[in-house]
């Protein structure tokens, strides 16, 4: 349950290190309130996507990149969504930080994971959530597949969501297997009025925090500049309690140290930042970046 009180002290709070540069004193008197409730306040935006950063000075602001655009607007579902919010508390609502966190920026929007932005997406969550609830097969429509580059439909049984609701692991009736399909790649969810046909070979796996399912859990160790920091934040949201800021460096440089249930996810996140990420262990993940670089510059 989130007390309409704290929502709108927190929003005001937001309001205040969007403004410019505050010390926690100077917070909790704009507030009525007192530092230690501050930093409790301070944890949670971190936990909805936040970054709350501190100058020199000592001072906090909420971090933003350059360039962000403000211009995107709230539809009217998504309205109902955060009425619902505020006025029943709905704390297990796949979409509660995100829409906290749009609304307190007044639809500045470029920043947010965006499969959780898009409201056909939640559409696709809620029927997808019915669909295994009740065991029916659902079609996804139009799905685009990274592997074969193709868009086709699919004609499956879900039966569990991934890490942080971003995929379905559902199986494909076509060949039997069971795969997870990212929900900002489907088109159209269509539930059919057919239940389970091939219940029995549901094998449910679990996937790392990038997506990527495996047996085998290894930590990774990466050093990460404040860029790489912000874009791991934003893309894969379950990353953020396994991330530290290095307090004793004089550029300002945070450390991944996570598990990962397979190199592929991370690899990507890696080799699209090489200039901002330094691998620091284990040595394989070491050898598998300078492989994958080097058949790049075969290509």
């Amino acid at each position: 349950m989130i007390p309409q009180a704290k929502i709108l002290r927190v929003f005001q709070l937001i309001g205040l290190l969007k403004g410019g540069g505050r010390t926690v004193d100077q917070l909790a008197q704009q507030l009525d309130s007192t530092s230690r409730t501050v930093y409790r306040y301070f944890k949670l935006l971190e936990e909805i996507g936040f970054i709350i950063d501190q100058d020199f000075h000592g001072r906090y602001f909420i971090h933003q990149e350059e360039g962000e655009n403000p211009e995107d607007r709230f539809t009217l579902e998504e309205v109902a969504i955060l009425r619902q919010l505020i006025q029943s508390g709905a704390d297990k609502h796949p979409l509660r930080g995100t829409l906290l966190k749009k609304l307190a920026f007044h639809s500045e929007a470029k920043e947010l994971p965006e499969q959780f932005l898009k409201l056909r997406v939640a559409k696709m969550f809620r029927a997808i959530s019915e669909a295994i609830e009740g065991g029916k097969q659902v079609v996804l429509k139009n799905y685009h597949s990274a592997n074969s580059q193709e868009i086709t439909d699919r004609l499956v049984e879900p039966f569990q969501f991934g890490e942080g609701f971003q995929s379905v692991q559902a199986l494909d009736t076509k060949d039997k297997q069971n795969k997870y399909f990212k929900l900002e790649r489907i088109g159209e969810v269509v539930v059919l009025d057919k239940p389970y046909k091939f219940q029995k070979l549901h094998e449910k796996t679990s996937t790392d925090m990038f997506g990527i399912s495996g047996k085998k859990e290894t930590w990774v160790t990466l050093k990460l500049s404040l860029r790489a920091y912000v874009l791991l934040r934003e893309e894969f949201p379950l990353s953020l309690p396994y991330l530290e800021k290095n307090e004793n460096e004089e550029e300002r440089t945070y450390t991944f140290n996570g598990p990962v249930l397979n190199f592929k996810g991370v690899g990507r996140f890696v080799m699209g930042l090489a200039d901002e990420v330094t691998v620091t262990s284990p040595p394989e993940f070491k050898t598998y970046i300078k492989d994958k670089l080097k058949q790049q510059r075969l290509v």
